[in-house]
């Protein structure tokens, strides 16, 4: 999963819990972080003080061990989530990998909602897929097929494939 992929799911598990997206400077940070900067750096592209990003960051990190349900900081942010990811994806059904691409091969579950870490937490699977059959239009116009092939193989409409390049 890109960056921004781990983002977005990271945002809707905060929005369950909290009620409350993230805001811009974590975003920023989560950014950052995982593209290795360190805080001052984040603070210079964010322009604010490294302390102001420091105490948000520290108030980031709390917030999301919450969600989580592990302890959560800057130097394991990245296996932390990369787990949770991948524990919840072997909840979703059976998968079918096309090189680095990762298909559901099961249509049944697309209307079911799967639990996360806390109970209280749920996402949709189909919000979820939506987005990775988004993120896959880019790599199989990369292997040659066409708008029409992708959007019969990812159970999309013409016009989201087409939007998606």
């Amino acid at each position: 999963m890109d960056v921004q992929a781990i983002i977005t799911y990271l945002d809707e598990l905060v929005f369950k819990q909290t009620g409350k997206h993230l805001d811009s400077l974590q975003v920023a940070i989560l950014k950052g972080v995982f593209n290795g900067q360190k805080y001052t750096d984040i603070a210079k592209d964010y322009n604010c003080t490294a302390g102001h990003t420091k105490d948000e960051a520290y108030v980031l990190w709390d917030m999301l061990s919450k969600v989580l349900g592990e302890d959560l900081n800057k130097s394991n942010l990245r296996a932390i989530v990369e787990r949770v990811i991948a524990t919840n994806s072997n909840l979703l059904g059976n998968f079918v990998q096309v090189g680095s691409i990762n298909l559901c091969s099961n249509p049944l579950i697309e209307e079911t909602d799967i639990l996360v870490p806390d109970e209280k937490n749920t996402i949709s699977i189909k919000s979820v897929q939506k987005i990775a059959k988004l993120q896959a239009v880019p790599r199989l116009i990369k292997l040659g097929l066409t708008l029409e092939q992708i959007a019969e193989a990812l159970d999309l409409s013409l016009d989201e494939v087409q939007q998606a390049m």
